[in-house]
């Protein structure tokens, strides 16, 4: 040990007699640990960590296996909820699961009373066994039990949050009531603290599904509604293909038994809940953190250059020590030891810098990336951290260390540190390492170039209609006071008065609204094409206000809109229908005065609505869909309580915010406005993912060509240092300043060449995997291939350029004499 602290003295002695390159290895190392530190925390939080439950590999999520939308005969399915009726039946007749619950996202009213403002909360409805598939228990209190799902339970598990804000931490809060939605709910217990369901990190409040049992048509008894999401825990020895293959023979038989809401509901995926929960961040995440490895695995190639070069002016050194009796050995591990030294002093700044950006990640990372709450430089982030200094140094040390031990201790004090020309062997190295990393910097650069296309033409994507200076807004009316005809008055009454408001150009309503979240999909009849119970054609559908399509700057492409006689609960059975459903269910027919029964409707049964009009296609869950069948309702002949609100206005839309506010609170105290938004800011939130891809990956292709350029810089002016004699008597000998400039440049351009090709290569294989995170672009895209392939080329003759201009400016005499 005091041999390897005398080495590392030495090591730093050596640093300090070079700072200049020090600080330039340990930047560049800096750069390259602290990017894939950075990464790997992200990898590692959402991808390898386990979930925070008990025997987290044996929670399963369960989804209904449903044929696609769309899908004809073909056979394809899709992962869909599940309906309460459905997942009761999953419940007791699974003997795989130990325990199973379903979940659903809810948004609650807390404390709205006389004198007290209503707030928003996020909560969940959970069945009765919720909390025991997760192996967490309340720390006060208890959880739910079977006979708190039926209706009239009025049943509330609370956060560790809430309870001290609202009780301030007292333990006789379990059997107090609070206040949600007009309604008394009784605190049963209340969680640990943090303890949060991944999805659902904002959590305030767990509620059993008894609201779902109450009321005329209660949504918790339809079978055919599929809401929930449902998760179960495996017996121990059960297999998670046993687990499936027995729930779709469940399914199957829910199918037969009730064909007219289950007939296209074919099977059951079971899946670990990790793997749903991750969803699709998997593949970007893998594709970043390959792209980060290359990046320092290029970090590793560019200093092993630079200690190369550095390591042949320190030659009479080593001569000397191995003169002295220093074995080979000895001459590899201080050389080893400066090599990890730096490192390591690279890997302190590099983990600072991954501090940083794990601090600001927040900021710049997309809402619905899973588990993001959870990032921070942990004990497994450090440990990566100080493997990944300690490797590096090795990588990037062992290849000069293994070359200067091979160097002849007799040779090199004869020569006394002159500058004569490097060997074959020499200059093959340093021109390999040119070589790789180029093809690397390439690499990475046409992966940033498709994703920067590719978000190039997401961005210039038409929605269907104009988000500029539009702000949206939702208002959670209580359902006790707010039924169909009274929600009507509530909304028509602030459409008129914020009509009124200077600046606002139109409020319109809609459930749901695009880009917002929200999705129906409806079955409908078609008049004069009889189908069998099970079989009708399905649809998204929206209810809308009269002047929705005017205010939203949907185009009208035959007929009309609707009329404000028509958004009345007595109004005329109409509908609108967008092209793409005219194009499926009506092609080469007029569809215009056809008839459609939709099963959404206020009426039972549903009347007959004429088709009066054909709008223009809108994009409603992402930018990237394609068009899909949509049919529109008046809001008044389907009511849902809390429609989204929409207001267009002649500047900034967010100065209208208190204005919201302010016209709301006037007309119902109890009434919260929740979810805020412009629909700017939607569009950046529902492209998120794509931007954070790209800029990521953009900046790792930047910090490449930074290194490439350097790297090529490097060697050629370390080739220039070494053949100072030969060019000098090229010139001595009559060549022109022009040859050696050639000669130099031709040196650099093929190195430069080969790794390309290389690169190009690489790429070629490599992008096929991007294929699914790219939007309208090719994986082999001819453009970006050639863009980035010039753009790198143009780089590197760049870094050519000095080198061999000093070449060629060699005086002959004075070069001669100083050899």
């Amino acid at each position: 040990m005091s041999g390897i602290w005398q080495e590392i003295r030495f090591g730093l002695r050596q640093m300090r007699k070079s700072p200049g390159f020090t600080v330039t290895v340990v930047l560049t190392l800096a750069l390259g640990i602290g990017a894939a530190t950075s990464v790997f925390s992200l990898v590692d939080t959402v991808l390898l960590r386990p979930l925070p439950f008990a025997d987290p590999e044996r929670l399963m999520a369960l989804d209904t296996l449903s044929l696609a939308r769309g899908g004809g005969n073909s056979g394809a399915t899709m992962a869909d909820e599940t309906s309460y009726p459905n997942f009761f039946d999953w419940r007791e007749q699974s003997k795989s699961f130990e325990v199973m619950a379903s979940y659903a996202g809810a948004a609650f009213s807390l404390g709205a009373g006389e004198h007290t403002p209503a707030r928003r909360m996020a909560g969940m409805v959970v069945s009765s066994d919720f909390f025991r598939v997760l192996g967490v228990a309340p720390v006060l209190g208890r959880g739910f039990v079977r006979s708190e799902e039926q209706a009239g339970s009025r049943s509330v598990v609370i956060s560790d949050g809430l309870w001290r804000s609202v009780f301030a931490g007292r333990p006789d809060a379990v059997g107090k009531s609070i206040r949600l939605n007009e309604e008394s709910f009784t605190v049963i217990g209340v969680m640990p603290q943090g303890f949060q369901f991944p999805g659902y990190a904002s959590t305030a409040l767990w509620v059993p599904p008894s609201g779902t049992m109450e009321g005329k048509n209660p949504s918790g008894m339809q079978r055919g509604w599929s809401q929930l999401d449902v998760i179960g825990r495996l017996k121990a020895g059960v297999t998670v293909e046993q687990a499936g293959s027995e729930m779709t023979a469940i399914q199957k038989g829910l199918s037969v038994r009730y064909p007219d809401d289950d007939k296209k509901q074919i099977g059951v995926r079971v899946i670990p809940e990790d793997v749903k929960v991750v969803g699709d961040a998997r593949k970007p995440l893998r594709i970043l953190f390959g792209a980060v490895s290359f990046l320092l695995l290029m970090a590793c190639v560019n200093v092993a250059g630079l200690l190369l070069t550095r390591s042949s002016a320190r030659g009479a050194e080593l001569a000397v020590r191995s003169a002295l009796g220093a074995t080979r050995i000895a001459l590899v591990r201080q050389m080893l030891v400066e090599s990890v030294t730096m490192s390591a002093m690279g890997g302190m700044f590099g983990v600072a810098l991954a501090s940083l950006a794990l601090k600001l990640a927040p900021r710049f990372l997309p809402e619905n990336l899973p588990r993001v709450t959870e990032l921070a430089m942990d004990g497994r982030v450090l440990g990566f951290a100080i493997a990944a200094s300690v490797v590096t140094g090795l990588v990037f040390g062992v290849l000069p260390a293994w070359r200067m031990s091979r160097l002849d201790p007799a040779t090199a004090l004869r020569d006394g540190g002159r500058s004569t020309t490097s060997g074959k062997g020499q200059q093959r190295l340093h021109g390999a390492l040119v070589v790789g990393e180029t093809a690397i910097g390439l690499v990475l650069l046409v992966g940033a170039g498709l994703l920067i296309r590719s978000f190039d033409r997401l961005m210039s994507v038409d929605p269907g209609f104009s988000p500029q200076h539009v702000l949206t807004f939702r208002v959670a009316m209580p359902g006790g006071r707010y039924k169909d005809e009274k929600t009507m008055q509530f909304v028509q009454s602030l459409q008129e008065r914020m009509a009124a408001v200077p600046g606002v150009k139109g409020l319109t309503y809609a459930f749901p609204l695009p880009l917002t979240g929200g999705d129906m999909h409806i079955s409908f009849s078609i008049d004069g094409r009889p189908t069998m119970p099970g079989d009708e054609p399905s649809a998204r559908v929206s209810t809308v206000a009269s002047n929705f399509f005017q205010t939203m700057k949907i185009p009208l492409l035959k007929g009309r809109y609707f009329t404000a006689a028509e958004d009345q609960p007595k109004g005329p059975p109409v509908m609108i229908v967008n092209q793409a459903f005219a194009d499926k269910f009506f092609p080469g027919e007029e569809v215009l005065g056809k008839r459609i029964k939709s099963d959404l409707s206020n009426d039972d049964p549903a009347p007959w609505a004429e088709i009066v009009g054909v709008t223009g296609n809108v994009t409603r869950i992402g930018v990237s869909e394609s068009a899909q069948p949509e049919y529109y309702l008046p809001y008044a002949h389907a009511t849902l309580r809390g429609p989204s609100f929409a207001m267009r206005v002649d500047k900034d839309p967010t100065a209208y915010l208190d204005t919201v506010r302010t016209l709301v609170a006037e007309q119902d105290a109890a009434v919260p406005v929740y979810a805020t938004s412009t629909y700017t800011e939607l569009v950046a939130q529902n492209t998120a993912q794509q931007r954070f891809q790209t800029i990521l990956l953009t900046g790792f292709a930047a910090i490449a060509l930074l290194l490439a350029a350097i790297g090529l810089y490097a060697v050629l002016s370390y080739m220039v240092g070494q053949r100072t004699m030969e060019l000098g008597l090229r010139l001595a000998l009559g060549a022109q300043r022009s040859d050696v400039l050639s000669l130099v440049l031709r040196r650099g351009l093929l190195l430069a060449g080969c790794g390309l090709a290389i690169g190009l290569v690489a790429s070629f294989g490599l992008t096929r995997y991007m294929t699914s995170l790219l939007f309208s672009t090719k994986a082999l895209d001819t453009v970006t291939f050639c863009g980035m392939t010039a753009l790198l080329f143009v780089v590197a003759a760049a870094s050519c350029l000095v080198p061999s201009y000093r070449a060629s400016r060699l005086n002959p005499n004075d070069t001669l004499r100083q050899q």
